[in-house]
């Protein structure tokens, strides 16, 4: 039988190697613990990151030249090659079928209508010569941005583009290169670009006629238009045709829902 003494020991030397076992224990978590933090402060920056490129970069949107600007202005261009335009309508003269579009340039809602519905809708109804298309001015996403001023500047800048019959390249392009929401990234280099970005435009001709203030008066026309029948959201659409008029489609809506309602004035 051991030794009291030599139990003592024993018992002594059991109490240090858990006291140890403890410590390595709690190393371990709090490295563990540090790790952790890195990593998820790294994937915050990348989040953010991606999320700063998928909205545009940050609070400019594509410059003109890059090869994303590029790209959309050609698509633009195939879409709407050979379709005529006069003013601020795109569409056969005698299309039995009038789509007016009350949009704010700046709205992410209209640029997500434009891209995918109205597209499809230019495609096929306006490009056949069922439909023609307008589009009308009612100030929405940009009276809450940081420069609510610049609204009739910048639907001035389509309708000046309108003037030499190329209003939708210019209104395409701006809904396509939209900036972030909720910054100042329409400003007058940036309604330069787009201008130089649409084909066969008269860029000087386009500059002075986009300080037109008959141009301004056409977009404050528009919005009381707007406000006498109560439209306040954008896009709002009205459909008329030889059998009267649709009721008013609000936000975005789907290619089907907007065909339906074609058809059942038609």
């Amino acid at each position: 039988m051991a030794s009291r003494t030599k139990q003592k020991e024993e018992a002594r030397a059991r109490r240090l190697a858990e006291e140890r076992a403890r410590a390595e224990k709690a190393q371990r978590t709090r490295r563990n613990r540090m790790l952790i933090g890195v990593l998820v402060s790294a994937i915050v920056v990348v989040g953010v990151a991606v999320a700063i490129s998928s909205s545009g970069g940050g609070s400019n949107a594509p410059a003109p030249t890059s090869a994303a600007a590029k790209q959309q202005a050609s698509n633009i261009n195939t879409l709407l090659a050979g379709i005529p335009q006069s003013g601020n309508t795109i569409g056969s003269p005698n299309a039995k079928v009038t789509v007016t579009e009350f949009g704010d340039l700046e709205c992410p809602i209209c640029r997500d209508f434009t891209t995918a519905a109205e597209n499809q809708l230019i495609s096929n109804d306006v490009r056949s010569g069922k439909i023609k298309l307008v589009y009308r001015s009612l100030e929405t996403a940009t009276g809450s941005g940081p420069d609510p001023s610049i609204f009739p500047t910048q639907q001035a800048a389509a309708y000046a583009a309108g003037l030499q019959n190329k209003a939708w390249y210019y209104i395409e392009l701006f809904y396509h290169e939209q900036g972030q929401e909720d910054t100042a990234y329409v400003t007058p280099a940036y309604l330069a670009g787009l201008a130089k970005q649409v084909p066969g435009l008269d860029y000087s001709l386009w500059q002075t006629e986009s300080k037109n203030p008959q141009l301004q008066a056409q977009v404050t026309s528009d919005q009381q238009a707007a406000a006498s029948r109560g439209f306040d959201s954008t896009p709002t659409l009205t459909i008329q045709g030889p059998k009267g008029e649709a009721q008013p489609i609000v936000g975005d809506t789907d290619y089907g829902t907007l065909e339906s309602e074609i058809n059942s004035v038609a």
